[in-house]
C-alpha cells in the first residue's frame, strides 16, 4: 500500500508540473500575440493620416488579423487544457475514494476484532495461544500492524483526497476564469470580424489604383534583385580569394566556430529590432490589393516604430556596407558559413571589417518622416542558400 501511495502523489505531482508548464507556453503566446496586435494598431495610427488605404497600412491590418486569430487560438488552448485537467483531478478523487472506502471496510473489520477481544488480558491470551515463542511474538506484531498501519493509511489516504479537493477547487477557478476569458474571446471575434471587414474595403480601395500597385512591384522586384546580386557577388569575391575557391577552406578557426555557435542558436537568434513585427513573410506574397499577383521576398519584412535601432543577431564580422537605390543601406555580417542581411537602414553605426557583438546596434529603420513607420528587411543566408529567418529568430 505504501508503494501505491507513492506511485499516487509522483503521478499528481508530474501532472501538477506539466500543467505549468503548458499554462507557462500559452500564456508566453497570448503575451506576444496582444502585444503584436497593440505594436500593429499603433503603427496603423501612425499611417492613417498620411496613407490611408495604402498597401503599407493594409500589410499592418493583415498582421494585427494574424495576431488576433492567434491569440483567439490561444485562449480556446488553455481553456482546453483546463478542462483535461479537471476531469484527471476527478478522476483520481474518485478512484482515492473508492480506495479509502475499501480501507474503512477493512478497518471496521478490525474494530470490531478489537472490541471483542478489547482487553488486555484478551489481546495477552492470543499472542499466548501461538504454538511457540516466535509465533507468539508474530501475532503480537500483527497487532500492533493492525492498530497503527491501518489507522496510519485511513490517515494517509484521506489527506491526500482532501489535497486533491483543493487542487480540483483550484482548477474550478481557473476554469471559471478562463470562462471570463472565453467572453473576451467573443469580443476578440466580433473585433476579427469589423477587421477582415475594413481589410476587404481596404483592397477594394486599392483595386481601383492598380497601376501604381504595378509600379510599386517592379521597385520591389528591382530592389530584391539588386541585393540578390551583390549578396551573391561578394560570396562568390571571397572564394576567389581562397586558393581552393572553396569558401570555407578560407575559414580561420575562429570563424568556423562562430558558424557552429550560430547553427547551434537556430529558433534562438534575437530579433534585429527590440521591439516590430513582421508584415511581409519569406517567400511568395500576393501583393496587398491585386489577387492573383506574387511578390518573392527573399527574407522578411519588419515594421517597427520611427527611431528603432537595428541590431546584430549573432556575433560575427561586417562584410560590407552599401547602399541600394530606394532601400537606402545594406550591411552584411559574416557567421562563420552564415550571413545575416539588413536592408533599409540609416544612420549606419559599422563598416567594412568591423567585428560586432550579439545586439551591437548597427544603424536605425528607415522611416520616411518622425510620424511615419519604420521597415527593415532581414535576410539569412548560409553562403548561396537563402533561408527563411523565421526559422532562425526567437519566437
Amino acid at each position: 500500500m505504501r508503494i501505491g501511495i507513492s506511485i499516487v502523489l509522483l503521478f499528481f505531482v508530474g501532472m501538477t508540473a506539466s500543467y505549468g508548464q503548458s499554462k507557462e507556453e500559452l500564456q508566453a503566446q497570448k503575451q506576444r500575440a496582444f502585444n503584436e496586435i497593440k505594436l500593429a494598431r499603433e503603427l496603423m495610427e501612425k499611417t492613417a493620416r498620411e496613407r490611408a488605404g495604402s498597401t503599407q497600412q493594409l500589410r499592418l491590418l493583415q498582421s494585427g488579423i494574424n495576431s488576433r486569430a492567434q491569440l483567439i487560438a490561444t485562449l480556446e488552448s488553455e481553456v482546453q487544457n483546463i478542462d483535461k485537467d479537471i476531469s484527471g483531478t476527478q478522476a483520481e478523487i474518485n478512484r482515492l475514494v473508492a480506495e479509502n472506502e475499501k480501507n474503512r471496510e477493512e478497518y471496521a473489520k478490525l474494530i470490531y476484532y478489537a472490541y471483542r477481544n478489547h482487553t488486555s488480558y484478551e489481546k495477552l491470551m492470543y499472542i499466548l495461544a501461538g504454538e511457540n515463542i516466535s509465533q507468539s511474538y508474530q501475532r503480537y506484531k500483527y497487532l500492533k500492524y493492525l492498530s497503527e498501519y491501518r489507522i496510519q493509511m485511513a490517515h494517509q489516504i484521506e489527506a491526500l483526497v482532501e489535497e486533491l479537493d483543493k487542487k480540483n477547487k483550484n482548477l474550478n477557478e481557473l476554469r471559471n476564469g478562463k470562462l471570463a476569458l472565453l467572453e473576451e474571446k467573443d469580443k476578440e471575434q466580433s473585433r476579427l470580424v469589423k477587421e477582415k471587414r475594413l481589410k476587404n474595403e481596404m483592397i477594394a480601395g486599392l483595386k481601383k489604383q492598380e497601376s501604381k500597385l504595378k509600379k510599386e512591384i517592379e521597385e520591389k522586384e528591382r530592389i530584391a534583385r539588386e541585393l540578390e546580386a551583390k549578396i551573391r557577388e561578394i560570396i562568390e569575391a571571397e572564394a576567389k580569394k581562397a586558393s581552393s575557391g572553396n569558401i570555407y577552406a578560407a575559414m580561420t578557426p575562429e570563424q568556423e566556430l562562430v558558424g557552429k555557435d550560430f547553427r547551434k542558436n537556430k529558433g534562438k537568434l534575437p530579433w534585429p529590432v527590440e521591439k516590430g513585427i513582421i508584415t511581409t513573410g519569406f517567400g511568395d506574397n500576393e501583393f496587398p490589393g491585386l489577387v492573383g499577383s506574387s511578390v518573392r521576398n527573399n527574407g522578411i519584412d519588419i515594421n517597427s516604430q520611427p527611431g528603432t535601432k537595428v541590431r546584430a543577431v549573432f556575433e560575427g564580422e561586417v562584410t560590407k556596407v552599401f547602399a541600394i537605390l530606394g532601400a537606402n543601406y545594406t550591411v552584411l555580417i559574416r557567421h562563420g558559413e552564415f550571413l545575416s542581411v539588413y536592408q533599409n537602414l540609416v544612420k549606419v553605426r559599422v563598416k567594412t571589417g568591423d567585428k560586432v557583438l550579439t545586439k551591437e546596434i548597427l544603424g536605425e529603420a528607415f522611416a520616411d518622416d518622425p510620424e511615419d513607420v519604420a521597415m527593415m528587411h532581414f535576410e539569412v543566408w548560409q553562403e548561396r542558400t537563402i533561408m527563411n529567418p523565421e526559422e532562425w529568430l526567437s519566437k
